[in-house]
């Protein structure tokens, strides 16, 4: 684990308590105490939500001609997994995490995770201005309104399943434990995806998604 303040530098922003910033980069593997594992996954948590209102105002702000339709796809773009990810790994977020040895850091679940955590404990440290000034910093590279007009993956699938196969995709909630849901996606007897979310939306997206992935290559 490299000096979590090399972060800070990255961020433009210093942490007051650096508890926060040090919760936020242990991953849960790290320790066997339940208070501790607790702490990382309640900042995920509220980093997530955190993320979706501050990007939902940037686009608000950005884009204020576009109809809701638009919004609510360009959010759901910022906030994937992939996108996450991406940034995470901009940013050298691998090199400051804690984790066990059986752990990956390069895992696009627990980059993106332990992003998440990371805006929380900045939102705790700082207030929202905070947060909002270092969200916009991440993200606005990626406000690209070509890539932003790219629709639901769960219309595009529907859309498709309609016009090509002559069915509707079909979705089941399989497993929901600790508010992490999943979800799997079936289209005729062809097709088959699964998904993951905190919410049971989210996991039906990512279903779809990978649904899209095998029909679709060039989708995203």
């Amino acid at each position: 684990m490299d000096d979590p303040t090399e972060l800070e530098k990255i961020l433009n922003y210093f942490f007051k308590n650096q508890n926060l910033l040090y919760d936020a980069l242990t991953h849960a593997s790290y320790s066997s105490d339940f208070e501790k594992r607790n702490k990382n996954e309640k900042l995920e948590f509220l980093g997530d939500a955190v993320l979706n209102a501050v990007i939902t105002f940037l686009l608000y702000k950005k884009y204020k001609e576009r109809d809701e339709g638009f919004l609510s796809n360009a959010r759901s773009y910022l906030v994937k997994r992939e996108t996450l990810t991406e940034i995470g790994k901009k940013i050298g977020l691998e090199k400051y995490m804690r984790f066990e040895n059986n752990i990956s850091p390069y895992d696009s679940k627990i980059i993106s995770n332990i992003l998440e955590a990371l805006i929380g404990a900045i939102y705790l440290d700082g207030g929202m201005r905070k947060v909002k000034s270092v969200v916009k910093r991440l993200f606005t590279p990626y406000f690209d309104e070509e890539k932003l007009e790219q629709k639901n993956p769960k219309n595009v699938l529907q859309e498709y399943a309609q016009k090509e196969l002559g069915v509707l995709p079909k979705y089941r909630c399989v497993r929901n434990v600790k508010g992490r849901f999943t979800v799997t996606c079936k289209v005729g007897k062809e097709f088959s995806g699964k998904g993951f979310g905190r919410t049971k939306k989210e996991a039906e997206m990512e279903a779809a998604r990978s649904i899209l992935k095998l029909i679709l290559p060039n989708s995203s």
